[in-house]
């Protein structure tokens, strides 16, 4: 079953801070390419903000580079997947890139 469109109106979205001290994770996945990952919740708020709707994918796919192909599930994981060691992906260090472009003096 799909997991729904943000709706028009912005006030009837849930956000990140609604779920912000739930143990979830988000299954973000490519219907496109089959890539699956996994995110905890409280890294999504430190690096999209608090603001972010659940329903909207963070990430274009990282294969395809499309993004309405991405499709969000927000989960509960059990306590023996995480036992066997669930893989997440966590946020490392934050990168600032420069874009330079050409001019004439």
């Amino acid at each position: 079953m799909p997991a729904g469109h943000p709706s028009a109106n912005k006030f009837r979205n849930r956000t990140l801070r609604h779920i912000e001290h739930s143990v979830r994770l988000a299954l973000v996945t490519c219907t496109g390419c089959g890539r699956a990952c996994r995110y905890w919740a409280h890294d999504l708020i430190k690096v999209l903000g608090p603001d972010h709707d659940l329903l909207v994918p963070p990430f274009i796919c990282s294969k395809c580079r499309r993004r309405e192909w991405m499709d969000i599930h927000w989960i509960v994981p059990s306590a023996t997947e995480l036992q066997d060691g669930l893989t997440v992906r966590r946020p490392v260090k934050q990168v600032v890139r420069w874009i330079w472009r050409d001019e004439k003096a």
